[in-house]
Formats: structure tokens, C-alpha cells, sequence
């Protein structure tokens, strides 16, 4: 999977503040990784930015809308 190098952790990691960021922030400007979560949940999509949630690390991260 294709993700932005950008998470949310600690106590920004809330559903809210994830779709709040992914309206704010710039993604053009983030460096793009590859990255194969394993336990993760689709939270919702915002400006073709995919939000997801990875419940095993507890952090959010985000993805290019495919």
C-alpha cells in the first residue's frame, strides 16, 4: 500500500483529529512510502486522502485515493 510517511499517534490519535488533519495538511508536500499494515481499519476518505486506522500500533495513517 502506497501511504504518506505522515501518522498520527500518542494523543493526536483520535478519529476526529485524523479527518480534522487529513482537511488541513498539505499531502503534496509529505514523502510517500510503501507500507503492508497487517491489522487496520478504513475510517474515510477526505480530498481523495484515504484515512485508516491501524488498531495494532495505534496510530493513524494515511493513503492516495485509489
Amino acid at each position: 500500500m502506497k501511504t504518506y510517511s505522515t501518522i498520527l499517534q500518542g494523543s493526536e490519535a483520535t478519529e476526529d483529529n485524523a479527518i480534522s488533519f487529513a482537511q488541513s495538511y498539505d499531502f503534496s508536500e509529505d514523502e510517500e512510502t510503501y507500507f503492508f499494515p497487517i491489522r487496520f481499519n478504513y475510517i474515510d476518505t477526505i480530498n481523495s486522502i484515504e484515512i485508516y486506522y491501524d488498531y495494532g500500533a495505534d496510530y493513524y495513517f494515511f493513503a492516495e485515493q485509489k
